[in-house]
């Protein structure tokens, strides 16, 4: 009896080095075809198949991004699924919902896979006057803004397309006497679009700008013009 223990435990053990020396690992079959495998059972319904992810909130992983230093080049596209809340700080501001996210030590920063609220809403607040030469600078909100120019150029700033939310809108117009052109401070991409055309929005045109991503970075884009 010993004997046959002895012998089915070698086995076992030898079956299991084979595997590691393949650098393959399965999971309900004995031919895996990846690193890891995972194979759904289908015969036995009362059982959940599925692959989980670490489970936290926003608050939750900031603890562990912010004073730890747990995040970096070795954890580069790492995933989590946010329960709860919103990231706050460079690094965690496009946590805006629960969702799956993963990290991206190039940049530094967590970035939506889908799942979750970075889809922004669409709002249009109407009527903010600007007199000429006022820079307009728009808060990192989710609303898109109709402006309306008074004479001379009002000078537009967006907000900083990095700490949005990709899709995000942003829309302007001049309907008073003026126009509307870019700040000297804007740069594009960041605060205002990379394929700016033309540079200045001239009376009764109206603009939309949308967040996209480049690069894995996000920047503005021009979405629609007249």
């Amino acid at each position: 009896m010993k004997k046959f223990l002895l012998t089915a435990i070698m086995l076992v053990g030898l079956s299991a080095l084979s595997k590691a020396q393949q650098g393959r690992v399965g999971i309900n079959t004995t031919a895996p075809a990846a690193t890891l495998d995972v194979v759904a059972n289908t015969t036995d319904n009362a059982r959940p198949d599925a692959l989980l992810v670490p489970r936290m909130t926003a608050a939750e992983l900031s603890s562990k991004d912010d004073t730890s230093g747990t995040y970096g080049t070795p954890q580069n596209g790492a995933i989590v699924y946010i329960t709860a809340g919103t990231g706050t700080g460079a690094r965690k501001a496009k946590i805006t919902g629960p969702g799956f996210y993963y990290f991206d030590s190039v940049v530094p920063e967590w970035k939506p896979m889908g799942g979750g609220t970075s889809t922004p809403n669409f709002q249009i607040q109407k009527g903010r006057l600007h007199s000429a030469n006022a820079p307009i600078v728009w808060a990192a909100d989710d609303y898109s803004v109709v402006t309306t120019g008074m004479g001379g150029t009002s000078q537009l700033i967006l907000p900083n397309a990095t700490t949005l939310p990709l899709n995000s809108v942003r829309c302007v117009s001049s309907n008073g006497p003026g126009n509307v052109g870019w700040d000297a401070a804007a740069v594009a991409g960041p605060t205002r679009p990379i394929n700016n055309l033309p540079s200045t929005i001239t009376s009764g045109g109206s603009f939309c700008f949308i967040v996209v991503d480049q690069a894995g970075t996000n920047v503005w884009a021009m979405l629609s013009g007249r």
